[in-house]
């Protein structure tokens, strides 16, 4: 599986960060209080709608190719800006 996390596109649009899964589009927003929002988004970069964390998780585990790729995505995930 590949995967692609970009912090600076994802705060481009008010995001923490910007997370490109085989072809689907993720932004997750982080919050220094309060639970993290995600989104999908289209392939031209533009959020389409507010998901929430367990369709974002499953998406991940359906994408991911085995537990090591999810547990790297989650942790560098939380490197994002907290908002």
């Amino acid at each position: 599986m590949s995967y692609d996390i970009d912090y600076q596109k994802g705060e481009q649009v008010g995001c923490s960060s910007r997370i490109i899964i085989a072809d689907r589009l993720f932004y997750i927003k982080l919050f220094n209080i309060g639970p993290s929002r995600f989104f999908s988004g289209d392939q031209q970069g533009v959020i389409q709608k507010e998901i929430s964390k367990a369709e974002f998780e499953l998406w991940i585990n359906i994408l991911a190719d085995n537990k090591s790729d999810i547990n790297a995505i989650q942790k560098k995930l939380t490197f994002g800006k907290k908002y």
